[in-house]
């Protein structure tokens, strides 16, 4: 009775019920990158809030992040591109969002070269041999009359941050950058050669978990999508409030944020789905570099139904 006569003083005094706890959903990412914009837009937003989502983002490698996704001390990860290999090779993954339909990476090179045909016998910073930048760079440079296995030198540097000073520091010739450093490198006088997107197009900055907590936790996985849907959703219909967001988020000032926005709105996907062609392209990729996977059904490896509840619901 005493715990009835709380609840109704509760009511009265606020005309609510109390909230339920909110679910704590860890999601991890390989780097802050400003690729992610919509799930930080999501929080910053209160999108997760509004789904009764308390959002943690754990910053780890992507080995790492596998291995706590794997182990269930997270609960999602933006490693999708690596979970596609993996999930390929029977791993019990899938791919379930990306915010890019295509790879926001930028070729940025020394003032004094002013082509990619001029990169012949020059060094190119990479990430690490064999992921997905170094496979868009060679396809890109391939595309425009380089031979990468002969006319370039591609040398393994590491973290973006890394690679970017190693090219200021004139260490390197060219290396790949994503907003806002390519803006803060044009902004000291590098020239940006490519835009590797028009070269290359697959999804990129996505999101991947288990088949157990596609199964166990759809309701909150759904929630989960949902904030991030709206997050995309936002940051492609309001540029001048996500150029806020950019601003607070990576502490950049008003011109640098807006032209990162701009580098990035040439990738949004249009709903977090990834086309087949996409995935395909992904698929044929890691055939090539491995025998033993053989033809790769899509279903195996990525899951939209989630999202395409979501956007039915969403534009009713």
């Amino acid at each position: 009775m005493l715990n009835l006569v709380f609840l109704i003083g509760f009511i009265f005094a606020t005309g609510s019920l109390p909230a339920a706890a909110a679910d704590r959903v860890k999601l991890a990412l390989p780097a802050k990158s400003m690729g992610y914009l919509p799930l930080f837009i999501a929080a910053h937003r209160g999108f997760f809030k509004d789904e009764a989502i308390d959002i943690e983002i754990p910053m780890m490698l992507p080995q790492l992040a596998h291995n706590a996704l794997m182990s269930g001390e997270v609960d999602y990860h933006g490693a999708a591109d690596s979970a596609l290999r993996l999930a390929a090779r029977s791993a019990p993954l899938k791919a379930i969002f990306f915010g890019a339909m295509r790879p926001n990476y930028f070729l940025m090179a020394k003032p004094q070269v002013k082509s990619v045909s001029e990169l012949r016998g020059k060094l190119i910073g990479m990430v690490r041999f064999g992921d997905t930048v170094e496979l868009a760079t060679r396809i890109a440079l391939s595309r425009e009359g380089l031979d990468p296995q002969k006319d370039a030198i591609p040398i393994m540097i590491g973290l973006p941050t890394t690679r970017v000073a190693a090219l200021a520091a004139g260490s390197i010739d060219a290396t790949i950058a994503v907003p806002p450093d390519n803006v803060l490198l044009k902004q000291k006088g590098f020239r940006e050669l490519l835009f590797l997107g028009d070269a290359v197009e697959f999804p990129s900055n996505g999101f991947a978990t288990t088949d157990r907590q596609l199964t166990e936790k759809r309701d909150l996985t759904k929630r989960t999508l949902r904030a991030l849907y709206r997050g995309l959703t936002f940051a492609r219909e309001r540029p001048d409030d996500s150029i806020q967001i950019i601003e607070r988020e990576w502490k950049v000032d008003n011109a640098v944020a807006r032209e990162s926005y701009a580098s990035l709105a040439k990738s949004f996907s249009r709903d977090g789905m990834a086309s087949d062609v996409g995935i395909k392209f992904h698929m044929q990729q890691i055939q090539k570099t491995d025998k033993n996977v053989s033809e790769i059904p899509l279903n195996k490896v990525a899951d939209f139904r989630l999202l395409e509840e979501i956007k039915r619901e969403m534009l009713k």
